[in-house]
């Protein structure tokens, strides 16, 4: 099978896919900008250091039949100026990046995958999203970030089939959204975040992997894709599914102001409404394994 380079394989997503990219019998190469990311290797995968200043990693991707770009800075956390510069860099810098060293190859990609996120829409209310959509406004900082990201992106379009995926909430329980809201759901008191009534477009990990590799191997798939479930839920409904899987009590709410305490500028990861369907992923054919809140929970948590 061909080579494929992976920037940010080493999150949790990266690592799912490189295992069912393994199990493809592809040659993995895992761009990495720290020295101690061995655990992401399979027999089929090997890890290359980048930066603007090394050529090595350039040389994987003339003649890579995929480049699949996953990298960015977490943005979980308070947001401070130099964290939102993190945020930024990590993604428009190094996309800007992998879209040279492709502009630049001999023999470019067949596909470059680039991740974004349902950020891009701002905050909706009920609107219903789809690729489609307008963006969200420059002064929403997640939404100028995703549109400046796919932009960088696009510019690879002319040397090879570009597709984005804006994904949603990845659900996880040792990483992301759910992870956090397990602690105190587990305690008994657990609840909607801010009014309950934002939109949350969540998606399970495998189909994360399935919609990627799906992309890869459907030449008729171009340009921006949704990696969402087809069926997104309010915060409230998400807390009671939560509940619900874990034999607990959703009635506890934490406030809008209370949240902005804790989280500060970064509160728009929780409150911001985007209520997002994978239209195109719908039309063209892909199979959901999760498509509905409670199997995808009781996936990820086990059953009662």
């Amino acid at each position: 099978m061909g080579r494929i380079v992976i920037a940010g394989g080493t999150g949790f997503v990266g690592k799912k896919l490189i295992h069912k990219l393994s199990e493809q019998q592809h040659e993995i190469v895992v761009l990495t900008r720290r020295n101690s990311n061995a655990d992401t290797l399979t027999k089929n995968c090997t890890l290359v250091q980048w930066g603007s200043e090394m050529n090595e990693w350039k040389q994987c991707i003339d003649g890579a039949d995929a480049v699949i770009n996953l990298a960015g800075a977490s943005v979980a956390q308070r947001w401070t100026p130099s964290h939102k510069a993190q945020i930024f860099d990590s993604r428009i810098v190094y996309t800007n990046a992998l879209v040279e060293a492709i502009i630049a190859a001999k023999q470019p990609p067949r596909f470059f995958f680039s991740a974004s996120a349902v950020g891009y829409y701002g905050d909706c209310q009920d609107t219903v999203l789809t690729e489609n959509s307008p963006n969200g406004p420059k002064e929403d900082f997640l939404a100028y970030v995703c549109d400046e990201w796919e932009r960088a992106a696009m510019k690879a379009h002319e040397h090879t089939r570009v597709v984005i995926g804006r994904i949603g909430i990845v659900l996880d329980s040792r990483e992301g959204a759910l992870s956090k809201l397990l602690f105190p759901f587990r305690l008994g008191i657990g609840g909607p975040l801010g009014t309950g009534k934002q939109w949350w477009s969540w998606v399970h990990p495998d189909d994360v992997v399935g919609m990627i590799v799906w992309a890869m191997s459907e030449n008729s798939i171009n340009g921006t894709m949704n990696i969402v479930a087809p069926n997104p839920v309010t915060m409230k409904k998400f807390a009671k599914e939560l509940g619900n899987r874990l034999s607990r009590p959703s009635f506890f709410p934490v406030p809008t102001y209370v949240l902005s305490l804790i989280m500060g500028e970064s509160v728009v990861i929780a409150t911001h409404s985007q209520n997002v369907i994978p239209a195109k992923a719908i039309r063209l054919g892909y199979k959901f394994k999760f498509s509905h809140l409670a199997e995808c929970l009781s996936d990820i948590l086990g059953a009662k």
